[in-house]
């Protein structure tokens, strides 16, 4: 079955939740327009299940970690486990994706087994964080393998999951053929875990007055530290990222329940009712009352 989403379930940890965990096939195949996302962005999260992503139409950036990158039509990446990733609409046009997010049991079997210790294994503990699949005729077979894989999804003849794990197995091998040429992918850094110790943190204090210091605090880093990881691993300062997690939360309870525009942005943090709407047009597009009618009514 195909799915269309246009949020990531996350846990206070910012791990996406599997809905499939404990399911005989976990696999989703995801198709969507990222500009469905409010703001135009999937926010960053992680997941234990490895990831296939294929961008059809738009031009999209994604952060892996401390790094950026762009993607353009036709281009696709893998992204590894445990890895805190985004996605981002660079364009106004539709932005459209396929991708599929996936335990990497599917095509390991049982631990211990020639698949989890030759192949499987050694990609997750020692494969790059991501790899990039551009156009280039070396590339081919993983947007073949990609196609066969989401073309047996949508159809789920009798039999598709074979299909499905032989395609997934093939880009695997792909991707840890790939990776052997290039730098290991760690095991998380020290850094790396503060911000995944500070994202809940913060989402759990958004309606509070919240200042830089009090953000490095919460790690024991210094402000300056705080504000270098914000820039290495979101891409922001701290208080953009406030900005963008309240207008987030914002766009969220407008949706999701009948409360005033001027309840909803003092119980995300925001004092000033106009600047919550100058700043909800200016991410969103919108006004606070436009979005909730078009959204309720689309």
């Amino acid at each position: 079955m195909i799915e269309y989403r246009s949020f990531v379930p996350m846990n206070p940890d910012r791990e996406e939740i599997n809905e499939l965990e404990h399911s005989p096939f976990n696999l989703h195949a995801n198709e969507g327009n990222i500009h469905r996302y409010a703001a135009g962005l999937i926010p960053s999260h992680w997941h234990r299940e490895l990831e296939i992503f294929l961008l059809l139409e738009g031009r999209v950036r994604i952060g892996i970690g401390k790094e950026t990158f762009e993607i353009l039509p036709g281009e696709g990446c893998f992204i590894n486990t445990g890895i805190l990733h985004s996605f981002t609409c660079l364009v106004p046009s539709p932005c459209l994706y396929h991708s599929f997010v996936f335990d990497a049991g599917i095509v390991s079997g049982l631990p211990g087994s020639v698949f989890d210790t030759r192949y499987i294994r050694p990609l997750l503990e020692n494969g790059s964080a991501y790899l990039k699949f551009d156009r280039l005729p070396e590339n081919q077979p993983f947007f073949l393998d990609f196609d066969e894989a989401f073309s047996s999804c949508e159809q789920e003849t009798p039999g598709y999951e074979f299909q499905v794990r032989a395609a997934l197995s093939r880009i695997l091998l792909f991707a840890g053929q790939k990776t052997q040429m290039l730098p290991s992918h760690r095991s998380s850094t020290l850094q790396e875990e503060r911000i995944k110790q500070l994202l809940p943190w913060i989402d759990a204090h958004l309606e509070q007055n919240l200042s830089i210091k009090k953000l490095a605090s919460v790690i024991n880093v210094c402000p300056r530290v705080c504000q270098r990881l914000f820039r290495q691993y979101l891409h922001c300062t701290p208080m953009e990222y406030l900005l963008e997690k309240r207008l987030l939360l914002a766009a969220e309870k407008l949706l999701s329940t009948n409360l005033p525009v001027t309840d909803i942005a003092l119980s995300c943090g925001f004092t000033s009712p106009s600047y919550f709407t100058k700043q909800f047009r200016k991410l969103i597009g919108s006004t606070p009352s436009v979005y909730r009618k078009e959204k309720k009514n689309s």
